[in-house]
């Protein structure tokens, strides 16, 4: 299964700009069938367990923040970058297909994904804010 954050509802909406914030998730099985269906999570970390759920394999993203990332990557969710461009939801699979998509992972993810001020304690798991005594 492929998971791809898009803007729209529609068939061949583009990709949304942010992963975790996505309004809507489209689904793709290995028949090439699409599901489209409403994000109603709030969080990066949500979604991914949300992805877990749905048996995805695979994901295609333009932006994402460290966190998720990390967690993606601990779900074994392979990462593909959908590029810099405006792209729609059917070209992203086409080029997913042919092999043109960047694989992200953690040899070159500095590229492509948001570093937060988190990043550093979401190998272990912890959650930057509670996680020190002031």
């Amino acid at each position: 299964m492929i998971a791809i954050p898009v803007k729209t509802d529609r068939n061949d909406a583009p990709v949304a700009p942010l992963f975790g914030k996505a309004k809507w998730f489209a689904f793709i099985d290995a028949a090439g069938a699409v599901e489209v269906a409403q994000n109603r999570l709030q969080s990066g970390r949500d979604v991914v367990g949300w992805l877990q759920e749905k048996g995805v394999k695979r994901l295609i993203f333009a932006h994402m923040g460290g966190n998720p990332f990390m967690l993606l990557q601990k779900a074994g969710i392979l990462c593909y970058h959908a590029g810099k461009e405006r792209i729609t939801l059917s070209r992203a699979v086409e080029k997913l297909q042919s092999g043109e998509l960047e694989r992200v992972d953690g040899s070159n993810m500095a590229a492509y994904v948001e570093q937060s001020s988190m990043h550093s304690h979401a190998k272990r798991g912890e959650h930057h804010h509670g996680a020190h005594k002031h």
